[in-house]
């Protein structure tokens, strides 16, 4: 071979590399790029596959159940089965709402209208609930199809079951969805978003306690959302149980008298401050709410004009009446502006120097020549008028302060402070200054003035404890925990016989011939107590007899007693509202629930 053929090869081999290099750079980098899929990122890309096909999802614990005072169940958890569906397998909402009303044989709009509205606050992608509780037809139908249908299926829930519904319901309150205000003021509850939570009452107070822990699953599901297989499992913790201080037998008795009157009562043993007896009337039944099925009916409940879902046992504020007027005495009495035997004449009408107008009693003519004792059996107003002007808001304030009012029971955050005025309130909430006729009108628990029912208990509680006030309270236990006493504060007296001689004056509105609850004397159980009749609207005994043909604007009836009086078992107020008659109406109440409670602690 000559050196010209080889050089002649060698320029052919040169001009297939230059041909082929560019085929081999591509081959090359390929080459990188499957090494680099399939080695050097090979973990980061098999978490991107495996999250097309996992899916976490969360199981709802138990509620923790609650019981009452002798560990009879009032709330349960009911096991019911749901549709539950995940947007983010729908294609066309309209095509999957239709596919589920014809299978069930439900309104479109209806449901349609359930599947926004349920949506509401949710991410896209989350699932939801569409149709709660389902029952056998549907649930049969549903498991014959939901293989066709995309992103829904059968799963299993609780749904909150209060046994008693309208007779516990102002005590247990209800549960639901939550919300962005709720999240809002307690932003731990944004990684709670599936479960309920309390809205009201022991369910709303405890709900940290009764919620439990969230659980959570690994699944892997198909293009379709349809579950393949469990992957792993963290089991939900159920929440704890709560054991009620509430005597269910008493709180069944004392709701039944009640025949769906506007009022309240509250029952608290006077050493413990558990709490044995509490009612709102009129109620409503929180299943409704715990499982919301019939949003008309929902909006009917909160709409109702007599506002059922309303606690007025912890939040209704009514003026105190009659009731006040033992710390109206007691005041001046530690103000020494009056003792136990002097008299005051009341004549039916009381008159202020410089002002012509009378401040009436409620008795025509009045009491005659009345001292401490007589003024509270009878509940002489003139007497208290007196009182009151003589102490000034300066003095009287400050003492009712000390027994509760105008501050929270310290029962629940969600009840009402009521009002205990003063100058600085007077100028800083009506805008006026204060008069003395303000301060008379007080004397008698009028006026300004307002309390709740529960803080009227606490304050009686104090006198049947001769100075001992404890905070109140509704849990015995949690789960096995018992909860404890707890002393807010010990009131002294000047003269310790005060506390004796007030009850005697209480005892006598029971026992006097001449008291004004005379009607409930029982010599088998003594009791010591104070009726109340708290005006609505103030106007003149003439117009009265007109206006009280419109029921609303007729008096509160309240009454408050505390007994058996030589140890105390219970302190019970019962306000009936537009009731009239605190003697007629709110004290047979009173009564009979001290019996009731006596006779079962013996």
């Amino acid at each position: 071979m000559s050196i010209f053929d080889n050089k002649k090869d060698s320029n052919e081999t040169y001009r297939i590399i230059i041909f082929l290099s560019p085929f081999l750079i591509l081959l090359f980098l390929a080459f990188l790029q499957i090494l680099n899929l399939s080695y050097f990122n090979s973990d980061k890309f098999k978490t991107q596959s495996e999250s097309n096909r996992l899916y976490q999802s969360k199981i709802i614990p138990q509620r923790g159940f609650i019981f009452d005072s002798k560990n009879t169940l009032l709330v349960e958890n009911n096991i019911q089965q749901d549709l539950e569906i995940n947007p983010s397998f729908i294609e066309n909402p309209r095509i999957f709402l239709k596919q589920i009303a014809d299978l069930l044989e439900l309104n479109l709009n209806k449901i349609e209208s359930d599947f926004y509205i349920r949506a509401t606050g949710k991410s896209p992608n989350e699932p939801y609930i569409l149709i709660k509780d389902l029952n056998e037809k549907q649930i049969a139908k549903l498991s014959v199809n939901l293989k066709k249908i995309k992103g829904a299926e059968i799963i299993s829930s609780f749904s909150r079951n209060v046994i008693h519904k309208e007779v516990m319901a102002p005590v247990i309150g209800y549960v639901g969805n939550i919300s962005r205000e709720d999240i809002f003021y307690n932003p731990e509850l944004s990684q709670f978003k599936s479960l309920k939570i309390g809205k009201t009452g022991v369910e709303k107070d405890f709900d940290s306690i009764l919620r439990g822990n969230m659980g959570y699953r690994i699944q892997e599901r198909d293009s379709n959302g349809k579950l393949i297989r469990n992957i792993s499992l963290e089991p939900p913790i159920k929440g704890k149980d709560l054991q009620l201080s509430i005597d269910l037998d008493l709180q069944k008795k004392l709701f039944s008298d009640f025949n769906g009157r506007k009022g309240a009562l509250v029952a608290i043993e006077p050493k413990t401050g558990l709490i044995r007896a509490l009612i709102s009337s009129p109620t409503y039944d929180p299943n409704l709410l715990n499982t919301i099925n019939d949003y008309e009916e929902v909006k009917s409940l909160f709409a109702d004009k007599d506002s059922p879902l309303f606690n007025r046992a912890l939040s209704g504020q009514y003026p105190p009446a009659s009731t006040l007027k033992p710390f109206v005495g007691m005041a001046a009495l530690e103000a020494e502006t009056i003792s136990w035997e002097k008299q005051i004449i009341d004549s039916g009408e009381y008159y202020v120097e410089g002002d012509e107008r009378p401040y009436k009693g409620w008795k025509e003519g009045g009491h005659g020549n009345v001292d401490m004792k007589k003024a509270i059996v009878e509940s002489s107003d003139v007497y208290f008028y007196s009182l009151a002007y003589d102490l000034t808001i300066n003095n009287l304030s400050p003492f009712l302060e000390k027994f509760g009012y105008g501050k929270q029971s310290g029962l629940t955050e969600n009840e009402a402070k009521g009002i205990l005025p003063s100058r600085k309130w007077k100028l800083g909430y009506i805008g006026e200054a204060w008069f003395k006729g303000d301060t008379i009108n007080m004397g008698i628990g009028q006026g300004y003035i307002t309390a709740t029912p529960i803080q009227i208990a606490l304050a009686y509680a104090a006198l049947a404890n001769k100075g001992e006030i404890v905070k109140p309270r509704i849990i015995e236990k949690v789960g096995n925990d018992s909860t404890e006493k707890v002393s807010k504060l010990n009131i002294s007296l000047s003269d310790n016989k005060n506390w004796k001689r007030i009850e005697e004056a209480l005892l006598g509105v029971v026992e006097a011939s001449n008291g004004t609850a005379n009607n409930i004397y029982d010599r088998n159980i003594r009791i010591a107590g104070k009726t109340g009749t708290a005006q609505v609207k103030s106007i003149g005994e003439t117009e009265y007899k007109f206006l009280r043909e419109d029921e609303s604007l007729r008096d509160h009836a309240l009454f408050v007693g505390y007994g058996p009086v030589e140890d105390p078992k219970l302190v019970v107020v019962a306000i009936i509202e537009n009731g009239e008659s605190g003697s007629a109406v709110a004290a047979p109440l009173v009564r009979k629930a001290i019996n009731l409670y006596s006779k079962n602690e013996k």
